[in-house]
Parts: C-alpha cells; structure tokens; sequence
C-alpha cells in the first residue's frame, strides 16, 4: 500500500528538501569559487616566467625575491626507527596529507604487518613526501607535538629557519613544483622522485615577513574552502537522514 500526505504537507516536505538543495548548491558554489581564487592567487603571488617578483605583494614589500636551492635550506630528517620506539603510524594521502594509519585507505595496509624498526621516525615540523606518488600530490607537513613513524618508503626533510613552512607549503601546491617533478624525476616502469632530485629544484623566496603575509593569505582561503566544504557535508548528511525519516518505511 502506498501512502500519501495531503497535498499542503506535500508542498511542506518538497519545500523543504528544497531549501535544504539550494543551501547544498550554494556552499558548493562557494567551494569551488574558493579553490578557483586560490588557483589563481598561486598564479599572481609567486614569480612567474622569469620574473624576479609576482604580480601581487602586499604593500610595505618591494625587494627582489631570491634565488634558493633546495639543498641550502633543507636536510633530510628521516632516521629508522632502530629501537623500535612505540610511536603512532601515519600515512599520507593526496587530500589529507599526513593521517593515522589506522584511518587510512587499504592501500596502505602493507604498513601494518610491518617490522617497525624500519620505519621513519618523522618529528614535528617536519615535510614528508612519496617518491613514486609525489606526482600526484602526495605530501604532508606533520604539525603534531610527538614524533610518529611513516613507511621507510617516504622521504622526510625539514627546512632551514628563513624558511616558512606554510609558505613552503603552498609552493608545493603551485604549477611551479610539477614542473620540477616532471624535468628531474626518473626511473623507466615507475617514475621516481627522491630526495636527492629534490635539493636539484629551485625557487624564488622573499624575506621571512613577507613569506609569513602570504602564507597567512592562501592559509584563510584553504580555511574557507574547508568550512564550505564541511557544510555541504553535513547538509548532504542532514538530507540523507531527512529522506529516511520524513517517508514512512515498510511495515
């Protein structure tokens, strides 16, 4: 048997659920409006085409970017856990960056049967990257307060003190970056991107201050994109549970 409401509480549900689309549709909007601002802020706010400063600064900043090698101002800091120190393991996503192991996806779940002494201790404030998938994103900056481990697979460097990690960071989320994967990684099945091609890469830096105000730019728009994001979530979530509850069930 079919049942059916009257037709002023047909309208009062159909409202509803429409409201409750249109608000889905606008954080989405707003989501993807943000990450479309962020791609081009990436574009203006770092050196392009040889030039020696972007297309935007904030006032106050009018010096020359300079020229860095990774190798001055990095040094890899990954060390074997040797004494199988009970640390927390992590793994890195392409979305996430660095997660618990234990949440991560089933990819990662040769890691579990693994002799924990060959792992990498990773400490805080500290970047983490997979050589055969750095490619497609696969970085993490770990901002935790202990030391955990990662697959000895992963590469682990830390960076010199006139270099903002956050900064950093974001430069690793540019166009520029793929471009020095692309001319350095190496291998014939399987590309590769070692540490070792990373201290060959090369990038325009200002001076700390400067690198703080940017970072602290591009930082809000990931916090914007991320509260949009979760919204449309929870709405999706929200009207999931609406469609099971607000419909009677058989029986």
């Amino acid at each position: 048997m079919k049942y059916s409401p009257s037709l002023d509480e047909q309208k009062k549900i159909g409202e509803y659920f429409s409201n409750l689309d249109n608000l889905i549709t606008l954080h989405q909007r707003k989501c993807d409006e943000t990450k479309t601002l962020k791609k081009y802020m990436l574009q203006k706010m770092f050196p392009q085409n040889g030039a020696k400063v972007p297309e935007i600064r904030f006032p106050g900043f009018t010096d020359d970017w300079e020229q860095r090698k990774f190798s001055d101002f990095t040094w890899n800091a990954g060390k074997r856990n040797k004494d199988d120190l009970d640390l927390e393991p992590y793994a890195i996503t392409n979305e996430h960056g660095f997660i618990r192991q234990s949440e991560a996806h089933d990819d990662f779940g040769y890691m579990k049967d693994t002799d924990r002494k060959a792992y990498n201790i990773v400490m805080p404030n500290s970047f983490a990257y997979n050589p055969a998938r750095i490619n497609v994103g696969s970085i993490g900056y770990y901002e935790g307060t202990e030391n955990v481990i990662v697959s000895s697979l992963y590469e682990v460097f830390q960076t010199a003190d006139y270099v903002d990690d956050r900064f950093l960071w974001h430069w690793f989320k540019s166009d520029e970056f793929p471009r020095w994967i692309e001319r350095l990684q190496e291998g014939s099945v399987r590309l590769y991107f070692y540490y070792d091609k990373l201290c060959e890469c090369q990038m325009l830096m200002p001076s700390v201050p400067e690198q703080q105000k940017i970072a602290k730019s591009l930082d809000e728009l990931d916090n914007l994109i991320t509260l949009h994001q979760r919204k449309c979530d929870e709405l999706k979530e929200v009207k999931k549970y609406m469609l099971q509850n607000m419909f009677p069930t058989k029986g």
